[in-house]
């Protein structure tokens, strides 16, 4: 009985000492990762008697003799992050060095006895030429006035070409002829087409379809074959199709006048 006592007394005393150790734990461990400092200076300001309490991976709770300060991690400098206990990731730099004399050593053996001879071949070749043929024009104010009148005397061919399509195909052009992108509106009426197609004109990918059509009956309407019409769909063959239309004579009058002397023979 007696020594049952004596061992729950001890099994109390044990109970009670690892309840202690248990509970005093934490604070042991805060104790142990709680830095003090007399004077801990942190960019330009300088704090007294700092207790660094919580350091988390963004943020430092400090106390000190003015009271608490919350200070961001990334606004710490390496030194003081190292004071405070961070570690500083190393620098990937001497990997980049080592990748960047690789390249220098691989650039060096591709270095190629013909390679440098073409450049030096046409480095003295650009030098040869004269300086004039390398610079352009300065563009004053007279080279603007030539530019310029050079456009629109392309424009006034342009036009003047479109008024003898319409007239050599029985239409009268009128003064939209010479306005630009009304001037549609004569053609198609030279080609027998209805001024709604002046609309397709507008819509892209409709107006290909529109413009090929309009080929076919403008040519249709001068009395060409069909190889005109083909040379004025394709744009670099398009204006020589265009000047022969509208300076070449009437297929259709001629084919009138030998309608008319078969008919004369007939009777005759």
């Amino acid at each position: 009985m007696k020594f049952v006592k004596v061992s729950g007394d001890v099994l109390n005393r044990l109970f009670c000492l690892g309840l202690g150790i248990f509970l005093l734990y934490p604070l042991s461990v805060q104790a142990a990762l709680e830095q003090s400092f007399d004077v801990l200076q942190i960019g330009t300001t300088t704090y007294r008697n700092v207790t660094v309490t919580t350091k988390s991976k963004n943020y430092v709770f400090l106390l000190h003799s003015q009271g608490m300060t919350n200070i961001k991690v990334s606004d710490l400098s390496a030194d003081e992050r190292t004071k405070l206990g961070y570690e500083i990731a190393p620098s990937p730099q001497t990997n980049t060095n080592i990748a960047a004399a690789w390249a220098r050593q691989t650039l060096t053996k591709i270095e190629v006895p013909q390679v440098k001879q073409l450049e030096t071949g046409l480095a003295r070749w650009v030098q040869s030429l004269p300086a004039s043929e390398l610079a352009l024009p300065p563009m004053t104010g007279n080279t603007l006035l030539i530019l310029g009148a050079g456009l629109l005397g392309l424009y006034l061919l342009h036009c003047y070409c479109c008024m003898l399509i319409c007239r050599k195909s029985g239409a009268e052009p009128g003064v939209l002829v010479w306005l630009p992108l009304l001037q549609l509106l004569p053609l198609l009426k030279a080609a027998r087409m209805s001024p709604f197609w002046f609309l397709a004109f507008l819509v892209p990918g409709l107006n290909l379809l529109a413009q090929v059509l309009w080929c076919i009956k403008i040519t249709q309407a001068r009395g060409k074959s069909f190889w005109v019409a083909f040379l004025l769909i394709f744009p670099l063959s398009s204006p020589f199709a265009a000047l022969y239309l509208a300076f070449s004579g009437s297929g259709s009058a001629r084919k009138e006048r030998r309608r008319i002397e078969i008919m004369t023979l007939e009777a005759a």
